[in-house]
């Protein structure tokens, strides 16, 4: 039969034993978790629909420039395949090189846009993304997040856990 003084022994260290296993559950409870979708808030923030737009503007100027030149080698191609027969092979030799230096001419100016569009939309959405971390870490030390993650990475969240629209209506205060 056990003692007296050991049985309370027992008794706290079944105690202690409860309450260090029960401590990250207690804790994990008290842990506070929001989600946001950063290319929603980034796209339908005031700025990024500035930034949408000016690059829209940017993208129909290129592609109006890219269908001249394109318009311009397609004309070449069907002169030089309705005269070939025509023009003496040094003439069409001519043609034939001038067809291939637009084509090429075409290509790399389809090939640079598509680089000039890459760069302009990093120019334009870094420094928002960057601002728009801010706002994410302030409302997050604000509102006693203890984690905020982008929605892509969740398998799972409630909705309660989207702070995506008030993350957009903070930026837009802060930065109009």
């Amino acid at each position: 039969m056990l003692q007296p003084k050991h049985t309370k022994l027992l008794i706290c260290l079944a105690v202690l034993l409860c309450a260090v296993w029960l401590a990250p559950a207690a804790a994990w409870a008290q842990t506070k978790i929001g989600v946001i979708n950063l290319d929603q808030a980034i796209n339908n923030c005031k700025q990024g629909k500035r930034a949408q737009a000016e690059l829209r503007r940017k993208a129909s100027k290129l592609e109006s420039e890219l269908k001249q030149l394109n318009e311009d080698v397609q004309k070449l191609r069907k002169d030089l395949e309705n005269t070939a027969m025509l023009l003496k092979p040094e003439a069409k030799l001519a043609k034939e090189r001038e067809f291939e230096r637009k084509a090429r001419r075409l290509s790399d100016r389809r090939r640079d846009a598509q680089q000039e569009m890459r760069e302009a939309q990093r120019d334009a959405f870094a420094p928002i993304l960057r601002r728009m971390n801010q706002v994410i870490k302030e409302i997050g030390a604000k509102r006693g997040y203890s984690l905020i993650t982008e929605s892509r990475s969740a398998l799972y969240y409630p909705q309660s856990a989207d702070i995506t629209k008030e993350v957009i209506a903070a930026f837009d205060k802060k930065h109009p």
